[in-house]
């Protein structure tokens, strides 16, 4: 069995599908790719889970919860737009992924490969989509994700998908991230109708988010360690950066006064 570690990568897809049934096929056709390759690598370790978001609206500027309407039968999704939100928050409909995989970026990158080779033909902005024109790939590509994603995916998501082909010697039973998504709309559902539910019951549907989140928290432990200690190093390399200008401008600013004829009056006198 392999040895390759397990992590956390996320898709932002610059790709936008003309309607929610394009989006669906394409998200669909994700799917039994990510089974395919989890099938033909299994005797080298691969496997992986991914849930697939599909979204017609901006990202952060909506909440997703169930409807207490006192109907009998599954409760309805909703998805609300933030107070601060005044305009429309609707957009073209795009996918948001989030894998976790074993390996973690090897996997990631064969994901990589499938739709920069298959999905050439999706518009963005009535345009033949083409990542060569795109400078930054790591807005698309994540390298560094954790599971804090998963909220910003889920609070716009129209629709989701899931596949799972991990056992559960790694992904514990109640612990997919179809657990995590269920648990999250029954947590924001207990908080938006807390004067119902109560808070007991609240409490312990946090808790139980919580734990699900905690789990998949530790898996990028170190690679968040790695990030946040670049961060800071560049930081100080900014400021180290900053005083070096800082004093070569005032050194500037002194040889300028140096010539000034006041100063030359007040050596004379």
């Amino acid at each position: 069995m392999s040895k390759s570690k397990l992590g956390i990568s996320s898709f932002d897809l610059n790709m936008r599908f003309k309607d929610k049934e394009e989006a669906i096929r394409y998200a669909k056709r994700l799917k039994e790719f990510i089974r395919y390759t989890c099938k033909k690598k299994e005797n080298k370790g691969w496997s992986a889970e991914a849930m697939i978001c599909i979204s017609s609206n901006k990202g952060n500027s909506s909440i997703v919860y169930y409807e207490h309407s006192g109907k009998v039968g599954r409760p309805k999704k909703v998805i609300n737009k933030y107070h601060s939100e005044k305009d429309s928050i609707k957009v073209d409909w795009h996918l948001h992924i989030l894998l976790v995989s074993k390996p973690m970026y090897a996997f990631r990158e064969e994901i990589k490969k499938y739709i920069d080779k298959n999905w050439n033909e999706v518009k963005v902005e009535k345009e033949k989509f083409d990542y060569k024109k795109i400078k930054d790939k790591s807005k698309i590509y994540k390298k560094d994700t954790n599971i804090n994603k998963a909220e910003y995916f889920i609070d716009q998501a129209d629709e989701v998908l899931f596949c799972n082909y991990m056992s559960v010697e790694i992904i514990p039973d109640g612990y997919s991230l179809r657990d995590l998504y269920f648990a999250y709309l029954k947590m924001m559902t207990s908080r938006m109708y807390n004067r119902t539910i109560g808070n007991d019951k609240r409490l312990r549907l946090e808790d139980n988010y919580y734990k699900i989140k905690n789990f998949y928290w530790k898996l990028t432990e170190e690679q968040d360690k790695k990030v946040v200690d670049k961060f800071i190093k560049q930081v100080q390399l900014d400021k180290i950066a900053s005083n070096y200008e800082r004093m070569k401008n005032n050194k500037v600013q002194e040889n300028e006064s140096l010539k000034c004829p006041h100063h030359q009056e007040n050596i004379w006198f």
